[in-house]
């Protein structure tokens, strides 16, 4: 069974991981995992988001409102914050929207696409404590005004590939500067 829809997709992933996983051993580093997997589920959920999947370190979660999405990616980068001492976790974030295919493989629910890939690619345009927004999410209803009711300052990229007809506009929003 699928559908084809217009969602957002968001991913996380953790900053330095791999030296992490070195430095604390692989299970120190995954109850660390595991407690911001916890956190991010909670944010994404208060944001009527769901999770589709962890993958590695990673969240893939898919929002049907993009603006639900972007304040979601600013609540997982204050819960992470640069002065929390009780974890070292740092997340980079990504956002997409577009069209994409909504399946149920057994009992869950998962998502395929163009959209979604380029949301996983953004992921390359972002450190620790930004979010790769699409110029797809950026044009949404609500979200130009929400990014400039948080004086939030918008690097404007472009993700290149040759799989792609043509770059991909994104905003960089650095949410915690110098960090």
């Amino acid at each position: 069974m699928f559908a084809v829809g217009e969602q957002t997709l968001l991913f996380t992933d953790v900053v330095g991981s791999t030296a992490f996983y070195a430095a604390r051993g692989d299970p120190a580093a995954f109850v660390e995992i595991k407690r911001h997997f916890d956190e991010v589920f909670a944010i994404v959920g208060a944001h009527r988001g769901a999770v589709v999947k962890t993958i590695g370190d990673a969240v893939m979660a898919t929002f049907v409102d993009p603006l639900d999405a972007v304040r979601a990616s600013r609540k997982i980068h204050d819960a992470f914050h640069p002065a929390r001492a009780d974890t070292p976790i740092r997340l980079r974030i990504s956002l997409n929207t577009g069209p994409c295919i909504a399946v149920r493989l057994n009992a869950n629910a998962d998502f395929f696409g163009g959209t979604v890939n380029v949301a996983a690619k953004l992921q390359a345009l972002a450190e620790g404590y930004q979010i790769a927004i699409s110029d797809a999410t950026y044009a949404a209803p609500g979200v130009a005004a929400y990014l400039a009711e948080q004086a939030a300052e918008l690097e404007q990229l472009a993700y290149t590939s040759k799989a792609l007809p043509a770059p991909v506009g994104v905003r960089r929003w650095s949410v915690y500067r110098g960090s």
